[in-house]
């Protein structure tokens, strides 16, 4: 599989979905200023976002786009990405929830099933109803209330179904594939130790599979391999920190693990079509 495009397109045919049954297991809402933070996040489940207020800019993976009012995104499972908000803005907030089992695929014109997509992007305009639908399986999940999160499962059908209708020229849903537990627990192990020399000998260990098994595997998982993800893990760390930081190239490509600075500027340019310095100088708010 290429990992410069991730995409399933070995995806099975009796992965399609022909029922939808929806089970929300998070919902969140953030009102961020200036100072906010950047970090990067994986979400274990797919994740809906809808922008209340604000402008931003959202990098998900290698791509960047920019955010606001009105938008409603949709990112797949364990798609890294990271929010960065404009100094020159107040406040950003949005509201989101993760469900279970599935994934977004994008169609091509005939509506036939392209490539895996990481994220899918709109505007609903200004007279939709989303925030209102967005607060009430916030408000759902997070309360006491009795059959609380049936009615957020239920809220949330509602929307999902009317926008795959709304939108089924364009994107189609299929079950999201089991995360096997070694892998998850690897997965994380990276997340934590990106900058230190990670090999695939080690994680085999880890793991007590053979290599190849732990490919097969992880790719099964995550689309791609553990040699891979950890490339791509430091190469968004990397991104972070040419934003937010004054360090180094050199300074960068040491403490996100790298063993020299021309290998980091020729992945990171293979990976994001950029040189480190040209990211800098795009993306620095």
């Amino acid at each position: 599989m290429n990992s410069e495009k991730i995409n399933l397109t070995d995806l099975e045919k009796d992965n399609k979905l022909s029922e939808l049954n929806i089970k929300v297991l998070d919902a969140q809402k953030y009102k961020i200023n200036k100072d906010y933070s950047s970090r990067i996040q994986f979400h274990p489940f797919t994740y809906f976002y809808f922008v209340v207020d604000g402008k931003a800019r959202l990098a998900i993976e290698s791509e960047s786009i920019n955010i606001k009012k009105d938008d409603l995104i949709i990112i797949n499972s364990n798609i890294g990405h990271t929010l960065y908000v404009d100094a020159n803005l107040n406040t950003f907030e949005f509201i989101g929830f993760g469900i279970e089992s599935i994934s977004v695929s994008k169609l091509n014109s005939n509506k036939m099933e392209n490539t895996q997509t990481n994220f899918f992007k709109t505007n609903l305009g200004v007279n939709n109803n989303s925030k209102d639908i967005f607060y009430q399986i916030y408000h759902e999940v997070n309360s006491n209330k009795i059959f609380g999160k049936s009615m957020a499962n239920s809220l949330a059908a509602i929307f999902i179904i009317k926008m795959l209708r709304k939108y089924e020229d364009k994107i189609t849903v299929h079950h999201e594939r089991k995360i096997n537990r070694q892998i998850d627990y690897l997965k994380q192990y990276i997340d934590n130790n990106y900058s230190e020399n990670i090999t695939l000998e080690e994680l085999s260990a880890l793991a007590y599979m053979n290599k190849f098994h732990l490919i097969s595997e992880f790719k099964q998982s995550y689309r791609i391999t553990p040699i891979e993800y950890l490339i791509l893990k430091r190469i968004e760390i990397s991104k972070n920190l040419l934003i937010s930081t004054n360090h180094s190239m050199e300074e960068i490509s040491a403490m996100v693990g790298f063993n020299s600075q021309s290998y980091f500027n020729q992945v990171f340019k293979k990976k994001c079509g950029l040189t480190p310095s040209q990211f800098r100088k795009k993306h620095r708010l």
